[in-house]
């Protein structure tokens, strides 16, 4: 057996030590002899002890490699070495200490200066066992087994053998045989078998109604050959069937293969389809739902057939392609379109206003760390339900002022004999399986006010109200879901709800401003989102008597919150041209509400299109962030936190959770984010 330990230092030195003694003796011997005859028997004698030496740890290192062949050779080692197979015998120190001449050829033929088997593998060697890994060696894959190996050595050959300078610890006595069995054709058939699989596409033009809606016939027929010539002429590239099912609707069958180019491209039919323009004004836009990982073409349409609806409902103009563990998103870069029908509310209604007939008691949670839309849409939405006859509670935690961020207005309403309010602990006592549970402003089962609230409540029996874009982590188990995306809030929607709910005013002006007070958040005072149907909302609260004075108090601060928040917008800094981001390394009381009012004010200073403000939460850091529509701060939030669901919210109005990082990385990953986002939107 070779060995590959053996080193010629050692012997360099010696061989070096003895010619400079000979050197020495030489100049004396010239210059004084009578001191050469006095230094000789010195100089013997430390020549012959460096030599006596040198022999025997060489002697050592012999006895213990001996032993070593021993234990190969026990193997049959003759056999090994035609193996077809690679083979190398590897210490614990990751050295190689023998190989065959198949991995020579394969790998490469290890010597002094190169015995590590980390260019052909860094995985720890335990890992691979007897059933394998596959690691990639260049273009070709190989599974790799171990068969570990323990031997004895001698304690008196252990003492005297010397130390590596590499690890700083003696030569080991276990060694692990790695066997390489290649298997680069299996990976390409495998490769080309999954790259096959049809899958499943629906594509649909979802402003289609709007776009069309007074156009005239020429219009119509524009609209319909520039869609149709793109979706054909873009499929015909990746070589799909393509069925035109409705007018708007297109049903796609394709390889994998293409799939991950479309994804490569970022889905940029979408983009492409913005590039069609009708009567200058109105762009079209594409919704796309893809089934992927189905294992059959019927099950591919059904999660295409789903994906399509979580893109509509996410506000359309973006694809959704189904995964193992929930789903990627893709475009969403233009706003989404304003509502005009109330035929969804008026059905959502009905079936609400059923289903609480039933109940005995009926209680409305909205998210953590409630504001004003989640806790104003909660009060106006229980206030109404009781005048229908039915017990009614509003949930959120407001004992803890740390845990809300509307005990102004949850105060408002202290003054009623039954209270309005009551904590998740209260409710979690009284629920019963007749009871309706009503969620508003969020749609996240991790984002709840209390989640043991939602896990007690019949799921036959759960509501869901909420205007913001689906996410993952959303909450699938519900009876009834009044999701619409467009809406500027839950507030708005749960106006809209009460006015079907009865014929008569159903609320209080008192009750009335808790619902104005979330739109007004929302809205950021009716500028941002705000719709036909915001302004119809407010002007209907506004009829029963809301006092527009009386809500914008609620909005007051103190003057030390004032200059806190001076003080995180002036440490703004601008990103890109167009990003404002402001960051908090410290906590204090109030810093979430204080951090999501200066991203909103950040967005006035000038050409900045987003704002996003950083600041400390336990075991982490959360990031608010604003828009006025030019960019999808939801996209960017997605890819901010930790897991899909720890980022999201609005197009407008999002956020996200990062946990276990530090600052620096937070930063990096938050201008990373926007690099992508931007990137991307330039396509």
């Amino acid at each position: 057996m070779r060995n590959f330990y053996k080193s010629n230092i050692l012997l360099g030195a010696v061989c070096a030590l003895i010619i400079m003694l000979i050197a020495v003796d030489v100049y004396v011997f010239r210059s004084e002899p009578l001191l050469f005859w006095i230094m000789l028997p010195v100089m013997l004698g430390i020549s012959a002890l460096a030599l006596g030496k040198l022999l025997q740890i060489r002697q050592s290192e012999y006895w213990y490699f001996d032993q070593l062949s021993r234990e190969i050779r026990g193997t049959d080692s003759l056999s090994l070495i035609g193996f077809p197979l690679p083979i190398a015998v590897v210490d614990s120190g990751r050295s190689i200490i023998w190989s065959n001449d198949g991995f020579n050829e394969v790998f490469f033929l290890p010597n002094e200066d190169n015995s590590s088997i980390d260019p052909v593998t860094d995985m720890p060697l335990e890992l691979f066992g007897s059933d394998g890994r596959e690691i990639r060696y260049g273009d070709r894959w190989f599974r790799v087994y171990s068969v570990p190996h323990e031997f004895a050595v001698d304690e008196k050959i252990r003492k005297r053998l010397i130390f590596s300078k590499d690890s700083g610890s003696v030569l080991k006595d276990s060694i692990t045989m790695l066997i390489f069995r290649e298997i680069t054709d299996y990976k390409k058939l495998r490769n080309d078998f999954e790259n096959g699989k049809p899958v499943v596409m629906i594509v649909m033009v979802d402003n289609y109604e709007e776009l069309l809606s007074g156009a005239k016939e020429s219009e119509r027929a524009y609209v319909t050959i520039q869609v149709d010539r793109l979706i054909e002429e873009y499929f015909a590239e990746k070589k799909a069937v393509l069925k035109k099912i409705t007018g708007d609707k297109f049903l796609i069958v394709l390889e994998r293969r293409y799939l991950n180019e479309m994804i490569d491209e970022k889905m940029s039919l979408i983009n492409k389809a913005h590039e069609i323009i009708v009567r200058n004004r109105a762009a079209v836009t594409l919704s796309i739902g893809v089934g992927d990982t189905a294992a059959t073409l019927a099950e591919g349409e059904r999660f295409a057939s789903e994906m399509l609806d979580k893109a509509l409902e996410r506000g359309g103009d973006q694809a959704l392609v189904k995964t193992a563990n929930g789903f990627t998103a893709f475009g969403a870069i233009s706003p989404g379109k304003e509502r005009t029908g109330k035929v969804k509310i008026r059905l959502a209604a009905e079936n609400i206003k059923n289903l609480i007939s039933t109940a005995d008691t009926v209680y409305i949670m909205g998210h953590s760390f409630g504001d004003f839309d989640s806790v104003g849409s909660a009060i106006g939405l229980t206030c109404a339900i009781r005048r229908m006859g039915i017990p009614a509670y509003a949930v959120a935690r407001f004992h803890d002022p740390t845990k809300t961020n509307a005990k102004q207005l949850i105060d408002r309403f202290s003054q009623y004999d039954t209270p309005v309010v009551i904590e998740p602990a209260e409710a979690e006592q009284w629920i019963t399986s007749k009871s309706v549970l009503i969620i508003v402003d969020t749609h996240i089962l991790k984002k709840l006010e209390d989640k043991s609230l939602y896990e007690l409540s019949p799921k036959s029996r759960v509501v869901i109200i909420d205007h913001h874009r689906l996410s993952a982590g959303a909450i699938t188990e519900a009876a009834v879901k009044c999701h619409e995306s467009n809406a500027s809030s839950a507030a708005e929607l749960v106006t809209e709800l009460i006015q079907y709910f009865s014929s008569e005013t159903l609320l209080t002006p008192l009750e009335a401003e808790a619902l104005l007070a979330g739109i007004t958040l929302d809205t950021k005072d009716f500028v941002m989102r705000s719709g036909v149907s915001t302004f119809e909302a407010a002007a209907y609260l506004k009829k029963i008597g809301a006092d527009t004075i009386s809500v914008k108090k609620l909005f007051d601060t103190s003057i030390e919150s004032k200059l806190k928040k001076a003080e995180i917008i002036s440490s703004a800094k601008i990103y890109r041209s167009r990003c404002a981001i402001a960051i908090v390394d410290h906590d204090y009381p109030g810093i979430r509400v204080l951090c999501s009012q200066a991203a909103d004010e950040m967005l006035y200073i000038r050409n900045v299109d987003a704002s996003f403000t950083v600041y400390p939460i336990e075991n982490g850091w959360s990031i608010s962030a604003r828009s006025l529509g030019k960019i999808n701060v939801q996209v960017i939030m997605e890819n901010m936190g930790n897991k899909v669901d720890d980022g999201g919210g609005h197009q407008s109005m999002a956020g996200a959770q990062l946990y276990d990082i530090s600052l620096e990385d937070v930063e990096e990953k938050l201008h990373r984010a926007i690099d992508d986002y931007l990137s991307d939107s330039n396509k």
